[in-house]
């Protein structure tokens, strides 16, 4: 006797859960220009030269120190980050050239007890065209109508005015500022 019945769980899970045992990237969502997917092994090496270009660490935590132990942190992430969660950080395509032009998703907050942020990463050459703010709708949709979260935060460091623009956009509110490691951030809350 199973300790659940499958026909009880949600078939969306279902398939999710089929595709990533399968090593076939989930769709997260897509937009009307991009394509928001989970990462695979080859989307590292691009998404690493993203992160490396000026200014692009300057608001996120770090990668790994070098290519190669990215891809061995990536490789335990894929694995093991969206099974367990159901989400993760996910890449960003381009749907018409298909190129990777950033990063994003949903994490569990290392300073909010039981929280969950969003985060985005988009490369400098495609940034001021609208992507965060279209594949941060599209994410936060995802949130609320498939793994039913009501609640997401964003920290978002003071000094990092053009996300803070951004997750207003998105509808997220002022809610209070919090001191970290030596930098304040903006804790912005949305409610689905």
């Amino acid at each position: 006797m199973s300790v659940w019945d499958e026909s009880d769980m949600d078939p969306a899970f279902i398939e999710r859960d089929r595709c990533r045992k399968a090593g076939i990237p989930v769709k997260i969502a897509e937009t009307k220009r991009l394509l928001i997917r989970e990462t695979i092994m080859k989307d590292v090496p691009k998404l690493y030269e993203i992160w490396q270009k000026p200014g692009m660490g300057n608001y996120m935590e770090p990668m790994q120190p070098t290519l190669e132990e990215e891809l061995e942190f990536m490789e335990a992430y894929i694995r093991h980050m969206y099974a367990f969660y159901d989400f993760g950080l996910w890449t960003i395509l381009e749907r018409e050239s298909n190129e990777i032009v950033g990063r994003a998703g949903l994490f569990p907050s290392k300073i909010l007890d039981e929280g969950v942020e969003l985060g985005y990463m988009i490369a400098p050459e495609c940034q001021k065209r609208g992507y965060a703010l279209e594949c941060g709708s599209a994410i936060l949709d995802y949130a609320l109508n498939v793994l039913e979260l009501p609640e997401i935060h964003v920290l978002i460091d003071v000094r990092n005015a053009a996300s803070v623009r951004t997750a207003e956009r998105l509808g997220f509110a002022e809610f209070e500022n919090v001191q970290k490691d030596h930098v304040e951030y903006r804790h912005m809350i949305w409610k689905g």
